[in-house]
C-alpha cells in the first residue's frame, strides 16, 4: 500500500512538471506567433514579407504608416486586428500615406534631399515587392486600392498643403495596380450635376473610394467655394454630384454607406467632423467623435470607422493615433492603436 501511494505520488510530479513545461513552451510559441523578441519589442522583418507562426490566422490585418520615434518612423507596418499593439515592419517601404486592399498595396513616398521628390510605389502586400513605381508632381495626400486589387488612386497637391486653405490644387489619378499604367487624371472626366454638364476652371478633386465591382468610385469635388460629393464611371470617364458638404468619402464594406468629414467654419476657422451618410436615404449621421478629424476614414467592417487624430487636440503633437469610432453614431470613440497613421483593413492571406 505505501508502494503505490509512493508510485502515485510521482506520477503526480512528473504530471505536474510535464504540464509546468507546456504552459511554458506555448507561452514563448504565442510570442513568437505574434512576431515579438524575447523582451516582447516589436520583431522587424525588413523587406521581406512578416513570418507568422501561429496556427489560427487572424481574421484581419492592419496595415498602417508607423508614426513612433525611432529607426521604423514613417515605414509601413503590419499588425494582426487581434493584437495591433504589436505590428511588424517593412523597411523597404516608407510611406506618407499608404493603402492595402485585393492583395496590393499602394505607399506614396517621399525622398527629402535637398529638394524633396514624390513617388508612388504598388506592391505585393505579400512579398512587399515593388512591381510599378512614378514620379509624383505634388506633395502626397491621400491614396486607395480596390476591392479586388486591380485599381489604385491616389491625390497629390500640386499647390498648398491642406485642405482648410481655398488656395490649393490638387491632382487625382486613376491607375492599374498590376502594372502602374496611369489611367486617367479625374479632371479629364464629364461632370454633371442634376444631369446638366458643369465645367469651372477651379475643379479639384480628391479622396477616391472604389466601388466592390471597380467599375465605380466616389470622390470629393471641389469648386466655387463648395465642396461636393460624386459618383463615378471609369468606362465612360464622368462624374455626377450626388450629395454636399461631403470631403474624403470611404465606401463602407456592404457598399451601402460612406464615411466622410464635413466642413464647417467655427470661430472663423474650419474644422471637420465625421459623418456617415446612407446612399439610399440620403439620411447623415453624425459620429461621436467631436474633435476635428482631417483624414479620410477607413471602415474596419460595417459597423466601426478608424481615423487619424494627431496625438494631442490642438494638433500640436509629433505624431498620430489611429481611433475607432461606432458608424451608428453611439457611443464614445476609443483609441484603436497609438503611433499610427493611414491605417488600412485587409483579410488576412
Amino acid at each position: 500500500m505505501v508502494r503505490r501511494n509512493r508510485i502515485f505520488t510521482a506520477l503526480c510530479f512528473v504530471s505536474a512538471v510535464t504540464l509546468v513545461a507546456y504552459i511554458h513552451w506555448a507561452n514563448t510559441r504565442g510570442d513568437e506567433a505574434h512576431g515579438t523578441k524575447g523582451d516582447g519589442e516589436p520583431a522587424s522583418q525588413g523587406g521581406g514579407s512578416p513570418s507568422n507562426g501561429a496556427q489560427n490566422k487572424p481574421s484581419k490585418r492592419i496595415f498602417f504608416r508607423y508614426d513612433g520615434a525611432g529607426s521604423h518612423y514613417g515605414h509601413l507596418a503590419i499588425a494582426p486586428y487581434e493584437c495591433p499593439e504589436r505590428p511588424q515592419f517593412v523597411d523597404a517601404l516608407s510611406c506618407e500615406v499608404a493603402h492595402v486592399a485585393g492583395g496590393r498595396g499602394i505607399c506614396l513616398a517621399a525622398n527629402r534631399g535637398l529638394f524633396a521628390t514624390y513617388a508612388a510605389k504598388i506592391f505585393d502586400a505579400k512579398t512587399f515587392r515593388i512591381h510599378a513605381q512614378f514620379p509624383l508632381k505634388g506633395v502626397p495626400s491621400r491614396c486607395r486600392v480596390s476591392l479586388d486589387g486591380k485599381l489604385a488612386a491616389l491625390t497629390v497637391f500640386v499647390s498648398g498643403h491642406g485642405y482648410d486653405s481655398m488656395n490649393f490644387s490638387t491632382q487625382t489619378l486613376l491607375v492599374d495596380a498590376d502594372n502602374g499604367r496611369i489611367i486617367s487624371d479625374l479632371e479629364g472626366f464629364t461632370v454633371t450635376s442634376y444631369g446638366q454638364p458643369i465645367s469651372n476652371n477651379d475643379f479639384n478633386f480628391w479622396g477616391v473610394t472604389f466601388t466592390p465591382d471597380s467599375r465605380h468610385f466616389y470622390a470629393t469635388l471641389s469648386t466655387n467655394r463648395r465642396r461636393f460629393l460624386v459618383k463615378g464611371d471609369i468606362a465612360c470617364r464622368s462624374v455626377e454630384v450626388i450629395h454636399d458638404n461631403v470631403e474624403c468619402p470611404s465606401l463602407a464594406p456592404d457598399a451601402s454607406r460612406i464615411a466622410y468629414k464635413k466642413r464647417f467654419i467655427v470661430d472663423g476657422r474650419v474644422v471637420w467632423r465625421l459623418y456617415v451618410l446612407d446612399l439610399k436615404t440620403n439620411q447623415e449621421t453624425p459620429l461621436s467623435e467631436k474633435r476635428n478629424v482631417d483624414d479620410q476614414p477607413e471602415w474596419l467592417d460595417n459597423d466601426h470607422v478608424l481615423y487619424s487624430l494627431p496625438e494631442t487636440e490642438t494638433g500640436s503633437g509629433p505624431s498620430a493615433d489611429i481611433w475607432l469610432a461606432g458608424a451608428d453614431g453611439v457611443g464614445p470613440p476609443r483609441l484603436f492603436l497609438k503611433k499610427a497613421y493611414s491605417p488600412a483593413v485587409a483579410p488576412s492571406l
